[in-house]
């Protein structure tokens, strides 16, 4: 895969470079040596049962045929297919539905990682229940998002007549998992069983992408095929100028090594947007820990004659498509204005699955210059312990007050924001290498959308800092890791709000309003906990407006 940095790119490549020779990364990547990222004992045996992600597509071209014939078999009887998972288990599959759209004949994909009852409810207003597949499809087995996203649409599908529910449901999972007992119990089509020494966010040429990109007709062989094929170039016989995994992790590495140039800014045409959200989790999740962090950057406005601070380094994903030529202008505006500007270059849509495959190698390599281990992601579950204590309280019938109160602030700065001076407030706690994040907890209506980006736009118009953006719980999975393990170089601007229409989750006391409400909350609780500057609103509807009124404060 071709690639071309500009001046100041290439000077902090070949540091980067440098940096991995002396960790002599390309033997010790490729023996699976842990002591490339970590001397101690348990980090090592940790490692070492995460690195069967380095020639997956092996292990998949294997089995291919098995999944060939599903998909072929799927596609005589389904008309949609809901894939119900969350980070590494849905956003691949939502780059292969973006990147190749509807195929004729095939199922219609849809990947449902929320748990907003307006955005279940849109899900369940595209389908009929009858008529779709639905994936289960979670790594460990018992993640609440698709737990609770199946025992919904499981009904759904007994009251829609089908006699044998378990028809219209498979399983992608680790071997010995709850959900594996699950499919036997309720008499899955399918069950497919992936390697237990992948993680979820290194998971896209596996099962966890493979079998949703099959169902919806793409032809994951010659994806496969070729993914090995430009493996070639990524290993250790590739002199290092001709190999672009090395390229870009020693780029990510020499910039963020100081935290002088942290901020990973995508530049990705229209039909490869979504790759951004993939990368997003794969980046913050395997560098944010540590003090330490890459920060990713997805989904910006490129907004004319900006002035960028000097923490960015850029890398453009170039598809020779019709927006990428602007994408392409953008690009190299930045790089003459001597921004670092790395472009890497597809010839063809089935090149994805090695674009998955070195931004894998990539992220590895960077971690190594870090000295952080890629591959664990220990800041994870505090919200999760929080959010379960809150649900706990639900399926008492009592709901905290902070769930829906108007405005919550971290404790240390209960003196210095207010609602009423928001946007200066806000402004006032950025230091040197901050940047903002926006979370909402909402459903993304064509509306509501645009309020956020226009709060997006503004706010970084204003401080001209990065704004990350992200739905919630989506970053949970994703770069909620970054925001508790990083050097705490985060403001954190978190929007839930009071839904349209709720649903009850059968078998629980309490809703899927009530259980994202909590998880907004349960964030909250564990950024402050961290010492994070975290500010929570809730709205009440309708969101554009409201979204709005937020917008004018700033």
């Amino acid at each position: 895969m071709k690639t071309q940095a500009n001046t100041l790119a290439q000077g902090m490549i070949r540091e980067g470079e440098i940096k991995l020779d002396t960790l002599e990364f390309n033997s010790k990547f490729w023996a699976k040596d842990p002591t490339l990222w970590k001397q101690d004992q348990e980090h090592k045996e940790f490692i070492v049962k995460f690195l069967g992600w380095q020639k997956v597509y092996d292990w998949t071209l294997e089995r291919i045929d098995d999944v060939i014939a599903f998909a072929q078999e799927a596609k005589q009887i389904f008309k949609h297919c809901v894939v119900m998972g969350m980070g590494g288990s849905s956003l691949a599959p939502e780059v292969f539905r973006t990147v190749f759209g509807k195929q004729n004949g095939y199922p219609e994909l849809i990947v449902l990682d929320t748990t907003n009852p307006d955005w279940v409810g849109a899900v369940r207003e595209r389908i009929n229940p009858a008529e779709t597949l639905f994936i289960f499809a979670s790594k460990s087995g018992g993640t609440v998002e698709p737990s609770s996203q199946f025992a919904y649409f499981y009904e759904e599908v007994k009251q829609a007549g089908v006699q044998k529910p378990g028809d219209n449901f498979i399983a992608i999972t680790d071997a010995g998992t709850g959900l594996e007992r699950l499919a036997k119990e309720k008499h899955f089509r399918k069950t497919f069983i992936n390697p237990s020494d992948i993680g979820g966010r290194f998971s896209a040429l596996s099962m966890f992408g493979i079998v949703p990109a099959a169902i919806m007709g793409v032809d994951v062989k010659k994806l496969l095929e070729i993914a090995k094929q430009e493996a070639d170039t990524f290993g250790p016989q590739t002199p290092w100028q001709d190999n672009a995994a090395v390229q870009l992790g020693a780029l990510m590495g020499a910039c963020a090594v100081n935290q002088t140039r942290d901020k990973l800014t995508l530049l990705t045409p229209a039909d490869f947007a979504t790759f951004g959200l993939w990368a997003e989790q794969l980046v913050a999740e395997s560098t944010g820990k540590e003090g330490k962090g890459i920060v990713p950057v997805a989904g910006e406005s490129l907004l004319e004659n900006f002035s960028f601070r000097d923490d960015r380094f850029f890398v453009h994903l170039s598809t020779g498509s019709e927006d990428d030529k602007r994408v392409s202008a953008y690009a190299k505006s930045l790089a003459e204005d001597e921004m670092p500007v790395l472009t890497i270059y597809m010839n063809d849509k089935y090149q994805l699955g090695a674009m998955f495959l070195l931004w894998e190698i990539a992220t590895a390599a960077a971690g190594a210059i870090l000295a952080i281990d890629p591959f664990d992601q220990p800041n994870v579950q505090a919200a999760k312990t929080m959010t379960k204590d809150i649900l706990a309280q639900l399926a008492t019938g009592n709901v905290p007050a902070e769930v829906t109160a108007p405005l919550l602030v971290s404790s240390d700065l209960t003196e210095q924001v207010k609602m009423e001076t928001l946007g200066q407030d806000v402004y006032s706690l950025l230091e040197s290498n901050d940047y903002l994040a926006i979370l909402p907890y909402v459903y993304p209506s064509e509306k509501t959308e645009q309020a956020l980006l226009t709060l997006r736009n503004k706010i970084m118009t204003k401080t001209k800092r990065a704004v990350l953006f992200g739905y919630g719980p989506r970053y949970l999975h994703s770069t909620g890791q970054l925001h508790k393990g990083d050097g705490n170089n985060g403001v954190f601007l978190i929007l839930s709000a009071d839904p349209v229409k709720d649903i009850h989750i059968p078998g629980q006391k309490y809703t899927f309003g009530q259980l994202c409400n909590a998880q907004a909350l349960g964030d909250f609780q564990a950024l402050q906990a961290k010492g994070r500057r975290v500010i929570k609103l809730h709205l009440s509807q309708p969101l554009p407006e409201n979204i709005q009124k937020i917008t004018d404060l700033f």
